[in-house]
C-alpha cells in the first residue's frame, strides 16, 4: 500500500525551513590529540589505545533565535591507533606476589582488539554566530558527549617459579570483572571559522578542546588455581584527561 502524501502545507513548511537556512549539515574531518596520558602506571597506559583520534562526523544545526544562536547535535566514527602493547607481556605485568618469578602456562581466553578500532562518538550542545564579514563569521560551540571505548580482556594461568602454586590471572583495561562495555563522557568546546564561497556552501576550520569527565580504569585479579582463593584484586585508576583538536569540512545550507 502506497504511503499518503504529506498535506500541501505540511510540505511548504519543510521546504521554507531549509530555503530561510534555519537549519544546515556540516561534514568535519578532526584530528585530536592527548594532552594527557591514559594513566601514569606503564602497562595500563600501554595497554589501550593510543590517545589520539581522527574523527569524521556529520553535524545538525538548528537556529533557535535566527541568525545569532542555536542548538546542535553530531555524529561521528573515530579511529584509535593500536595500544603499545599488542600482546599481553608478562615481564610488565603485576603478579600475585610482587618479586616473585612466574611464568605464562596458558592463555585461557583473550578479548578486544589489540590494533585500530574505530570507535563511535556523538555530541550535542548550543551553538552562536558571530559575524565578521558579509561572507564570513566566527561560531562557538560548547556541548557535552560521548565516546566509546575499547576494553580489552586477559585471562591466564600463571605457574609460580620454584613451587607448585598456580594462579589464574585476570587483567582488564577500560573496565571492571563484570563490566562489558565502556565509554568516556566529555565536555566540549570549539571555534569554527566559516568563510562562504556559494549561496549554499561555505567552508570550515576549526579548533576545539575536550574535556573528558572520567577515565579508562584497569582491573586485575588472582586466584589460586587449588583452593580457589583469592590472592589479590585491585583496580588502577586512570587519569582524567584532554584532548586538543583541529578540523576541516564543508557547510551545506
Amino acid at each position: 500500500m502506497a504511503s499518503p502524501l504529506l498535506p500541501a502545507q505540511e510540505i511548504q513548511f519543510v521546504k521554507t525551513w531549509f530555503e530561510d537556512k534555519t537549519c544546515w549539515f556540516d561534514i568535519q574531518v578532526a584530528q585530536h590529540f592527548g594532552l594527557d596520558r591514559w594513566s601514569e602506571t606503564g602497562y595500563v597506559r600501554d595497554g589501550l589505545p593510543r590517545n589520539t583520534l581522527t574523527e569524521f562526523r556529520g553535524v545538525f544545526n538548528l537556529y533557535v533565535v535566527r541568525p545569532y544562536a542555536g542548538f546542535f547535535i553530531d555524529m561521528g566514527i573515530g579511529i584509535m591507533p593500536a595500544p603499545a602493547m599488542r600482546s599481553l607481556k608478562l615481564d610488565r605485568m603485576p603478579a600475585p606476589h610482587q618479586g616473585t618469578r612466574y611464568y605464562l602456562r596458558e592463555i585461557l581466553s583473550e578479548e578486544g582488539a589489540a590494533g585500530a578500532s574505530a570507535q563511535f562518538r556523538m555530541t550535542y550542545g548550543a551553538f552562536g554566530k558571530i559575524p565578521v564579514s558579509e561572507s564570513s563569521s566566527v561560531m562557538p560551540y560548547f556541548g557535552v558527549g560521548f565516546l566509546s571505548m575499547p576494553q580489552r580482556k586477559y585471562e591466564a594461568l600463571l605457574k609460580e617459579d620454584g613451587s607448585n602454586n598456580q594462579y589464574r590471572a585476570k587483567y582488564v583495561w577500560n573496565g571492571d570483572e563484570y563490566e562489558t562495555t565502556g565509554s568516556l563522557g566529555f565536555l566540549t568546546g570549539r571555534l569554527n571559522f566559516k568563510y562562504r564561497f556559494s549561496p549554499k556552501a561555505s567552508l570550515l576550520f576549526g579548533l576545539e578542546y575536550t574535556w573528558f569527565l572520567n577515565s579508562p580504569n584497569f582491573y586485575g585479579k588472582f586466584t589460586n588455581t587449588f583452593n580457589e582463593n583469592i590472592q589479590r584484586e585491585f583496580t588502577v585508576k586512570g587519569n582524567k584527561i584532554t584532548m586538543l583538536g583541529i578540523s576541516a569540512g564543508i557547510s551545506f545550507m
